[in-house]
């Protein structure tokens, strides 16, 4: 009896534990998103997207035009948003990594989760004056590709980085990393494969540097553009969000040449003028 009061005692704890843990994660850890109850946000709601920002705060002006680049970002990727997005402005660093507990937070503007459903944005760009519109077009990229594809293929996408951060970057027409002149600059001695083919990154390595991913890849994607069509990219950005194991074989299939051959041929057009990233 004593033993069967015991279990019964252990599981009811077991349980209430379960319970209070749940109750946490969706108030103030990473099930928030989808609380319907979000303690210290004020509430903006748009056609496409609901937003969040610290209560009493007035919302900046660029959280109001989530719907138009939403509509923007459909018509640069060829694809459609099937769900509203939610976007959280973090309150703080604590709230963040309470958000996503799985990733470090510190030093990123901001996440899109793999479901393509939740966007946040970090103290980041507050701290550094950054805009908030780029990095919201940047997001938004993620999100309409994920929303496009499985979650385990949007995970293997943004593992892969190349693409789906050059794409993002693209449409963000981000300038929060190198200029389009220092990256020029500094593309005449840096070998380009480092940043753009999986098989040769090393984000650990201590010259690793994100500032000069982002722009490689961006140009990267806007070179596979202009040379060879956006038609043909458009069919090979389908085909890899469909198999992103299988990238190196479909884009020898959509371009003609292999991803190694295609850098070395953006590296040189580089250093040679043949090819410049646009100005703006």
């Amino acid at each position: 009896m004593r033993i069967k009061r015991f279990l019964k005692h252990a599981a009811l704890i077991v349980l209430f534990c379960l319970l209070a843990l749940a109750v946490f994660s969706l108030l103030y850890g990473p099930l928030l998103a989808w609380s319907p109850v979000k303690p210290g946000y004020d509430h903006l709601e748009l056609r496409r997207a609901d937003v969040y920002v610290a209560a009493g705060e007035s919302p900046p002006a660029d959280y109001a035009e989530i719907d138009r680049m939403m509509e923007e970002a459909e018509a640069f990727h060829g694809l459609r948003f099937h769900k509203k997005v939610t976007v959280i402005a973090c309150r703080d660093w604590a709230s963040c990594a309470r958000y996503m507990p799985w990733m470090r937070v510190r030093g990123i503007g901001g996440v899109t989760l793999a479901t393509g459903d939740v966007i946040y944005i970090t103290p980041q760009l507050k701290e550094k004056g950054l805009s908030i519109a780029e990095f919201l077009r940047h997001e938004l990229s993620h999100a309409v590709i994920s929303q496009n594809t499985t979650i385990r293929k949007s995970i293997a996408l943004t593992d892969q980085m190349w693409f789906s951060e050059g794409l993002a970057v693209s449409f963000g027409r981000q300038a929060a990393y190198l200029s389009r002149d220092g990256f020029l600059q500094r593309a005449a001695d840096t070998e380009l494969i480092v940043y753009l083919d999986p098989e040769r990154m090393d984000r650990s390595h201590p010259q690793w540097s994100v500032r000069m991913a982002y722009p490689t890849q961006r140009y990267f994607l806007e070179y596979l553009k202009a040379r060879f069509g956006a038609e043909s990219f458009q069919r090979f950005m389908l085909a890899y969000m469909d198999a992103p194991g299988e990238y190196r074989r479909r884009f020898s299939e959509a371009f003609g040449l292999s991803l190694p051959d295609a850098v070395a041929e953006y590296q040189r057009a580089l250093r040679e003028r043949a090819w410049e990233p646009p100005t703006t």
